[in-house]
C-alpha cells in the first residue's frame, strides 16, 4: 500500500531533493515533491540571496518560524486535497518536529532517515552554490534526534536513482 507521504529528513546537501525526484519517477502513482525550499524560494529575490550566503534577513515581516509553520500547513492542505507527497527538510528542532507531526496526524507517513557522511555533504554544499556554507555541518549533529524512522538510506557513495531503488525495495514499493 502506498503511503500518503514519504518524509525525507537529512542534513543539508545530503541528497534529499535528488532522492525525492528519483522516487517520483520510479513510483507507479503520482507524488508531488514539496520541499521547504518550495516556500523559501518564494521569498523576495534579495532575501533569498541573503539566506543563501548566510546573511541575516532584516526585512520587516520576515519570520523563519512562520515560514516553517506555513510549510507544514501547506503539507496538510495538500494531503487533505488528496495529493500524495514526498517532503524533505532538515528538521533539527524538536518543536518543529512536533508541529510537523501534528500536521501529519491521521495520514499514512513513511519517515526516511537520509544519511550522508559529513565530508560528502560539505563537498556538495560547496559545489552547489545555493546554500550558506557551513549549513550542513551545523545541522549534522542535530538532524536525526527527534524523528522515529521507518527506513533509512545512505547517499554518500550511491547515485540518487540507485538510492531510490534501494529505498523503494526496503519499503516494498518497487
Amino acid at each position: 500500500m502506498y503511503p500518503d507521504i514519504i518524509l525525507l529528513n537529512g542534513t543539508g546537501s545530503s541528497g534529499k531533493t535528488s532522492l525525492a525526484k528519483e522516487l517520483q519517477e520510479l513510483l507507479s502513482i503520482q507524488y508531488l515533491n514539496f520541499s521547504i525550499d518550495s516556500v523559501l524560494y518564494a521569498l523576495p529575490p534579495t532575501d533569498l540571496r541573503r539566506m543563501i550566503v548566510g546573511d541575516p534577513i532584516s526585512r520587516s515581516g520576515y519570520d523563519y518560524g512562520q515560514l516553517t509553520e506555513g510549510y507544514h500547513n501547506c503539507v496538510k492542505g495538500l494531503l487533505e486535497a488528496g495529493c500524495r507527497l514526498i517532503i524533505d527538510n532538515a528538521w533539527i528542532n524538536e518543536d518543529e518536529v512536533n508541529a510537523l507531526e501534528k500536521s501529519l496526524s491521521g495520514f499514512n507517513v513513511v519517515r526516511v532517515k537520509v544519511m550522508c557522511r559529513l565530508d560528502v555533504c560539505i563537498a556538495r554544499e560547496l559545489a552547489r552554490g545555493d546554500r550558506a556554507i557551513g549549513l550542513a555541518e551545523s545541522e549534522y549533529p542535530l538532524v536525526h534526534n527527534f524523528i522515529k524512522y521507518n527506513a533509512s538510506v545512505d547517499t554518500s557513495d550511491i547515485q540518487p536513482k540507485d538510492a531510490a531503488v534501494k529505498l523503494l525495495r526496503e519499503l516494498k514499493l518497487y
